[in-house]
């Protein structure tokens, strides 16, 4: 005969909504209550659904990612279309179902995860994004939630991330994208908040400085590709810039769409992820190939390992070489 819920809190000593709280693992109950529940749950086979089979092991099988606003419009951003898969396909092998939660801004990410760690859903969180002063990372920290970013943390203590190396990318790209006699380079980006635009912008000003140029920088509200034309607008009003490091696949799009539209002639371009041009484009912008699948593989190995207990590292730096 099936044991029901109201049997378990009978034998625990504990209200049924006592036992459901510990079934979602909420975290306001206490370790002991959760302790003497599971022992009733395990002792009596309580198997109702894929959440007690969970309990039991104190894991649900299931990771929860947090996605950004830039990864609304998917189909326009292959970066977090490859990162996705990347994910899905680690956790698939580690036997690791996947949540997605797409947000609209820095506040349904906050809470967002927080629905999330309370729901009891997850054995862990996957932030796809950082920023300063990061309320999630604050957040989860304090629970002592296992949780993993791509992209690195302002502040890497006891956080486990995965990255590029941004800052030496960006170096290079400029090294190898302007020439020597140049006077100026421009950088466009997006969100001054993010981590990954404060590393590109210290790459972009060291390479500049060192071959001894003008560094001029434009940072954008976000990375779409209204903006990036936006931008291409306020700098061609200022100047004719020849040189130019893009920090985003959609910022490029709408950065390219203003020069064609003024068939403007004689600039280099470097960019970042491996975006679709138009033809006449292909031979005429450097794109670095910034492996986005690789990140939310180990992004998803990171965290898995964290949750059974065997980490080993605390961070993982995909290496990108230049063509």
């Amino acid at each position: 005969m099936k044991v029901t819920i109201k049997e378990i809190a009978t034998d625990a000593g504990v209200s049924v909504s006592t036992v459901s709280r510990v079934i979602s693992n909420n975290p306001k109950i206490s370790e002991s209550t959760k302790e003497k529940v599971r022992e009733s749950i395990e002792r009596l086979n309580y198997k109702p659904n894929i959440m007690a089979r969970g309990l039991v092991k104190k894991r649900t099988g299931i990771l929860g990612v947090i996605m950004p606003k830039e990864a609304i419009t998917l189909f326009s951003s292959p970066f977090f279309i490859e990162v996705m898969q990347g994910i899905s396909l680690k956790g698939k092998e580690r036997d690791y179902y996947i949540m997605y939660d797409f947000c609209k801004n820095e506040k349904e990410e906050y809470e967002g995860t927080k629905k999330l760690v309370e729901s009891g859903l997850v054995d862990g969180i996957c932030l796809m994004s950082t920023r300063k002063g990061d309320k999630s990372i604050k957040y989860l920290k304090e629970l002592q939630f296992p949780f993993v970013i791509v992209g690195e943390p302002e502040e890497k203590d006891e956080v486990l991330w995965v990255d590029n190396n941004n800052l030496k990318a960006t170096y290079d790209m400029v090294k190898k994208v302007i020439s020597k006699g140049e006077n100026s380079a421009v950088f466009i980006g997006g969100d001054k908040n993010l981590t990954v635009t404060t590393n590109r912008v210290e790459g972009f000003k060291k390479a500049c400085k060192e071959l001894n140029i003008q560094s001029v920088v434009h940072l954008g509200k976000d990375f779409s590709r209204e903006e990036g034309f936006r931008l291409a607008e306020i700098i061609f009003a200022k100047e004719n810039y020849k040189n130019f490091i893009v920090s985003d696949d959609n910022l490029l799009k709408g950065f390219l769409e203003y020069v064609e539209k003024f068939n403007i002639k004689n600039i280099n371009i470097g960019s970042f992820n491996r975006t679709n041009l138009k033809r006449i484009w292909k031979n005429k912008v450097f794109l670095l190939d910034i492996k986005p699948e690789k990140l939310g593989i180990e992004a998803v190995n990171l965290l898995i390992d964290n949750i059974l207990g065997d980490s080993k590292f605390t961070n993982k730096v995909i290496d990108i070489e230049l063509n």
